[in-house]
């Protein structure tokens, strides 16, 4: 039963952090367009927007720390359905 988890744990161990950094950055992004629209600096979309003068707040880590739980609730029970799928597989013959 342990051998199932472990591919499942790894691919958490590599997808956790990218959904946090990715979080982080999306909101930190989406922050500084809007920053940048509401001073009148919209510039096109494929424009990079500007950094800001401001500290960022630091409810962009409390969200990508809440995004990176909320996705590996997700995960643990993807995986639970996994395991109890390939465990009932292989006691019917």
């Amino acid at each position: 039963m342990k051998r199932l988890y472990e591919p499942w744990f790894r691919a958490w161990l590599i997808l956790a952090p990218i959904v946090g950094l990715a979080s982080y950055y999306l909101m930190r992004n989406a922050w500084r367009r809007i920053r940048d629209i509401m001073q009148g600096n919209a510039g096109s979309v494929w424009d990079a927007p500007s950094v800001p003068d401001v500290a960022e707040p630091h409810s962009f880590v409390l969200y990508a720390i809440a995004a990176t739980l909320l996705f590996t609730v997700f995960w643990a029970g993807v995986s639970k359905l996994y395991v109890n799928s390939q465990s009932s597989d292989h006691t019917n013959p």
